[in-house]
C-alpha cells in the first residue's frame, strides 16, 4: 500500500513541477512612467491587475489596448511578452521582449531583466 502512496506521490510532484515552471516567470508586469499617456496608462494598470490574478486573457486584451494607446512603451512590450508567454505563445512574446528591450529608455528592469535575458540569451 505504501508503494502506490509513493509512487503517486512522486509522480504528482513531478507534474506540479513541470506545470509550474511552464508559467513561472518570475517577473511581474512593470508601471508605466511617471507622465505616461492616461489611456495607455490606465489599461496598463488594469492588465497589471488581471495579470495579478490569473486572469491571463483578461490581461492580455487591457496590455494590447495599452499598447494601442501607447506603441513606444517598452513596460508595456515587456508585459503583452510575459502574458504571451503565459499563454505558450513563445515567439509572439520573444518579439514583445525585443521590442520592449529597444524602448526600454534605460529601464534596468527591462534591460537587465533575468527572464528577457534568458528567453533572447541567442539575440
Amino acid at each position: 500500500m505504501h508503494t502506490y502512496k509513493n509512487i503517486f506521490f512522486k509522480y504528482l510532484l513531478v507534474f506540479v513541477l513541470l506545470t509550474s515552471s511552464c508559467t513561472n516567470i518570475g517577473e511581474d508586469p512593470l508601471v508605466l512612467r511617471v507622465g505616461a499617456e492616461p489611456s495607455a496608462k490606465m489599461r496598463n494598470d488594469n492588465g497589471i491587475e488581471h495579470y495579478k490574478a490569473g486572469r491571463n486573457f483578461d490581461a492580455l486584451l487591457q496590455f494590447n489596448q495599452a499598447n494601442m494607446a501607447d506603441p513606444t512603451s517598452g513596460e508595456i512590450h515587456f508585459n503583452l511578452g510575459l502574458a504571451l508567454w503565459k499563454e505558450n505563445k513563445k515567439e509572439k512574446a520573444a518579439k514583445h521582449f525585443k521590442q520592449a528591450r529597444k524602448l526600454a529608455k534605460g529601464n534596468p528592469s527591462i534591460l537587465e531583466s533575468p527572464f528577457i535575458n534568458k528567453v533572447l540569451k541567442d539575440d
